[in-house]
Order: C-alpha cells, then sequence, then structure tokens
C-alpha cells in the first residue's frame, strides 16, 4: 500500500498529539495529588472558647398594629342630620357632642308616651281604690208597759174596802189604793154621803217615737283590674323610657378620646339607626391582619396600640403570656418597642393548612412605652423571648454535634490533642447554646470545618487553574483541564491534519 505525503503528515500530527495528551494527564495527576497533600496538611483547625454571658431563645413573627381604643361612633336614632360638629383630623374628648339629628318625630313619641304614663297612673288609682256602696237599715223599735189597767185594778181594790175607792177612778193605781180623803165627797153632818161633782182631768197625750235608721257603707276591690291596671302602668313606664332614649339617640357624643378618622355624612343627608349605637370594641384582627372599624364617625387612639401576629405551628407552642418580646416596625427598622404576649389563640389562623401551606397561630401582643406616633394597620416584625439563661456558660450551637439535650464536643488541648466530650446543655439559643455541664470556662472546642463543600479537599475544582489556558485557546494546560476544557489546541490541530487529509 502505498502512503501518500499528506496522509503520512497527518498520521505524525496525529502521534505526536496522543503523545501530548498522555504526558498532560499525567503531569496533572502528579499536581492534584502534591495540591491536595499540602492543602491538608496545612489546614488551620478552627475552635471556639467557652464562655459566660446571657443566652435568649427567642421565636419570631410578623404582624400589624391596632389599637383597641379605634371606636365607630353611629346614631341610634336616625334621621336627616342638622349638624356635624366635626371634622377629620379634630381631637375630641370623651362626651363632647359630634353631631344631631332632627328631634321632632322623636320629640312627639316622648310626649305621647307620657301621656299614656298619666293616665295609666290615674287608673291604677282608681281600681286600688276599688268600689263603695252605700246602704240605710232601720233599728228596731223598744217596748213600752200599760199603766191604764194598773190604775183600774187600784181603784177597784179600794172600793172593796169601803174607803171611797168610787174616787180613785182618775189616779194611779197607787193613788187609787189609798183612797185619798180629798178624792171623796164631804161627809154631811147627818151621816148621808152628799154626792158630789167628779172633774174630769184630761189625760196627756203620748209620745209616739221616731223610728231610728243607721248608714253602712261596703268597699270592694277587684284584685283582677288592680292587676291590670299596673300592667298597663308598667308598660307605660317602658315606652317612655324608650322613647326618652330615642330622643337623647338623636344626639351623638364621642365614646372615647381620639382622633377623628373619618365622617360619613354631612349636614341635611339622612343616618340610619343602628341597634348598638357607639362602639369601642377596637380594631378587630384576622389572623395577623387588622381590620379598622367603619361607621358614620371613626376614632382612632393609639394609647394602649397592641400587634398581632403570626407563629409557625412549632414556635407557638413555645409562646407563653407575660413573655417578653420586642417589636419592630417593618417600615422603620430603627424604631423598636418593647411589649408583652397578651394571648395566644388556640385556633389555627384562617386559611392556613389548607393544601401545603403550614399552619399558624396568632398571638396577641400589649406594646409599652409612648405608642402616640404609631398607627392602626402598620405592619411589624416580632420577636418573643421565649428561654433566657443569664450568667450562664455557653458557645456557638455548631460546636456541637447531635440534638436534645445531650450532645457531643471535641475539645482541643494547649498540646493540640483532642478528647471527645458529652456536653448536657441549657436554653438553646439562636446561635448559642447554654451549657449545663461536661465543658468549663475557657475550654476551646472545635469548629465543624466549612471547607471542602462541594467535595474537593481545598474547595475548588479540581483543574480550574490549569483550565484557564484552555479557555484561553493555550495549548496542555497544567491539570485536568488540558484534557478536557484545555484540549482546544490539540482539537483544532487535529480537525487541521484532518482537512489537509482531505
Amino acid at each position: 500500500m502505498k502512503v501518500f505525503p499528506r496522509r503520512r503528515g497527518a498520521v505524525l500530527v496525529n502521534s505526536a498529539l496522543g503523545v501530548a495528551l498522555l504526558g498532560a494527564a499525567a503531569l496533572a495527576y502528579t499536581v492534584l495529588d502534591d495540591g491536595s497533600g499540602t492543602t491538608a496538611a496545612k489546614a488551620p483547625v478552627r475552635t471556639a472558647t467557652v464562655t459566660k454571658g446571657t443566652v435568649l431563645a427567642t421565636v419570631s413573627g410578623t404582624g400589624t398594629l391596632a389599637s383597641p381604643t379605634d371606636a365607630a361612633q353611629d346614631f341610634t336614632t336616625g334621621g336627616r342630620l342638622t349638624a356635624v360638629k366635626v371634622a377629620v383630623g379634630d381631637q375630641v374628648t370623651k362626651g363632647q357632642v359630634l353631631a344631631t339629628v332632627d328631634t321632632t318625630a322623636a320629640q312627639q313619641q316622648v310626649d305621647a308616651a307620657q301621656a299614656a304614663l298619666n293616665t295609666a297612673s290615674v287608673n291604677l288609682t282608681k281600681a286600688r281604690a276599688g268600689v263603695t256602696t252605700t246602704t240605710v237599715q232601720q233599728l228596731p223599735a223598744k217596748a213600752n208597759g200599760s199603766s191604764g189597767s194598773s190604775g183600774s185594778s187600784g181603784g177597784g181594790t179600794s172600793g172593796a174596802n169601803g174607803t171611797g175607792g168610787t174616787g180613785g177612778t182618775g189616779g194611779t193605781g197607787s193613788r187609787g189604793a189609798g183612797g185619798s180623803s180629798a178624792s171623796a165627797p164631804a161627809a154631811d153632818p147627818s151621816g148621808q154621803t152628799a154626792p158630789s161633782a167628779q172633774a174630769t182631768v184630761p189625760a196627756a197625750p203620748v209620745a209616739v217615737p221616731e223610728p231610728q235608721t243607721t248608714t253602712i257603707s261596703t268597699t270592694k276591690v277587684d284584685e283582677a283590674a288592680v292587676a291590670q291596671a299596673e300592667q298597663q302602668l308598667a308598660t307605660a313606664q317602658t315606652n317612655l323610657s324608650n322613647a326618652q332614649t330615642a330622643l337623647a339617640g338623636t344626639t351623638l357624643t364621642a365614646s372615647v378620646d381620639g382622633t377623628v378618622a373619618s365622617v360619613a355624612a354631612k349636614a341635611g343627608d339622612t343616618v340610619g339607626a343602628t341597634g348598638g349605637g357607639s362602639s369601642t370594641g377596637g380594631t378587630k384582627s384576622t389572623g395577623s391582619s387588622a381590620t379598622a372599624p367603619s361607621g358614620f364617625i371613626v376614632l382612632t387612639n393609639p394609647t394602649g396600640m397592641q400587634v398581632t401576629a403570626n407563629f409557625s405551628e412549632l414556635d407557638s407552642l413555645k409562646l407563653k403570656k407575660g413573655e417578653a418580646a420586642t417589636v419592630t416596625l417593618n417600615a422603620q427598622s430603627d424604631s423598636r418597642f418593647n411589649a408583652s404576649v397578651l394571648s395566644v389563640s388556640p385556633l389555627p389562623v384562617s386559611g392556613s393548612g389548607g393544601g401545603a401551606a403550614a399552619v399558624q397561630y396568632s398571638a396577641t401582643l400589649q406594646i409599652s412605652g409612648d405608642t402616640s406616633k404609631l398607627r392602626t394597620g402598620l405592619s411589624a416584625t416580632v420577636s418573643v423571648v421565649t428561654g433566657e439563661a443569664d450568667n450562664a456558660l455557653s458557645l456557638p450551637t455548631s460546636a456541637l454535634s447531635g440534638t436534645g439535650s445531650s450532645r457531643t464536643a471535641t475539645v482541643v488541648h494547649q498540646d493540640g490533642t483532642t478528647d471527645r466530650v458529652t456536653v448536657e446543655v441549657g436554653v438553646e439559643g439562636d446561635t448559642t447554646v447554654q451549657v449545663l455541664t461536661g465543658l468549663n470556662e475557657g475550654d476551646k472546642v472545635e469548629l465543624a470545618s466549612t471547607s471542602g463543600s462541594n467535595g474537593f479537599p481545598n474547595g475548588s475544582f479540581p483543574g480550574a487553574n490549569g483550565g484557564q489556558g484552555g479557555r484561553n485557546g493555550g495549548g496542555a494546560g497544567a491539570g485536568a483541564g488540558v484534557a478536557g476544557i484545555g484540549g482546544g489546541a490539540a482539537a483544532g490541530g487535529a480537525g487541521a491534519a484532518r482537512g489537509g487529509g482531505r
């Protein structure tokens, strides 16, 4: 077989390139082996010293500010507005008149209720007095004795005795019995009795007694009528009280001190009535979001400002009433306020826990200090201290291995030797942990190495330095990059040889 000159040249070039690639590979292996050994030998041991200090364990959440004294002011009696006495931004005090509506209809109801009450009072008085009935009765007559029959009996007795009993006819029985000589005729001297003329004395008229009578009055009270009248009086009193309340409701007064945040109508407009009137329930919070009150007039007051924040389910289990916290405004990171936990909701935040979303629970915290410049709805970050250890031994959490209250650490002595010890921990803070037993103040503990995170001892990809030559179009670089990224020159030469062969 005859070899043409061009093909012979290509074969020679390719052979030379193959030898060069093999040499570069051997050189790269040597460099890597030496470099890694040098790096490992020179890598310093990082340590942390056990010190005394304060260890704080905290949990964080986000939420919004709200004032419990924010209040919506509404009329209890609707009608046409006759006056609105405040404007947005005005400072008002509790009891100050804010607005009024027409009182004509309400006053008429009061007058009618008062008249009905007067009538009911009169009716009750009559019912309690009852009905009086008067009757006249005649008393029975007294019995009298007959004196005429006694006198006749007495006269007869005198005649029988021969003592001139005939004269006893006109006298009483007692007189006839005595035979009075004055009543007998004078005796004649011859012994004959002379006839005498009897004197007739008219009888005295007998008085007839008048019949005697007596008057009897009887009063009867109808208990059913009294009960009905009492019920009517009670109803009339209730109606009057309601009418008076409705009349008072035509004037709207501030229920709290505050600043006028909104006014919903003007004089001449018609406003409705609400059953509850002014509401001082404050801003309502749903999870970490605050909903401002709404009404005819809304008053805001930053006094007693609170923050409601959401926490993860794990962090919420660490929250307890009274724990100290720090509130940082998101709009002003340099504005921090002290606070304390008021309550933790036992129910998850509405909407959390659905699908892949994490479950969250809300907590309400009371902000202390000057809150006069705060506003409802400002967003904030809350950090609650759930654990604290003062003047305690501590070291970085990364110096310990394991989880729970019992962990291990590598103590580095002054001569370079190391010991593996068991450490009991207490409060675990954000970056440090409290040491209870196992270590002493001043001990040096080895920290976990952070180098070689990509799997190589020196933290860089092998041949990265040699590869720079390949990227710049150079020849065989000192590294694995010569065979890979840096093989551009060789590939170019081979291509040229193939091109010449054709």
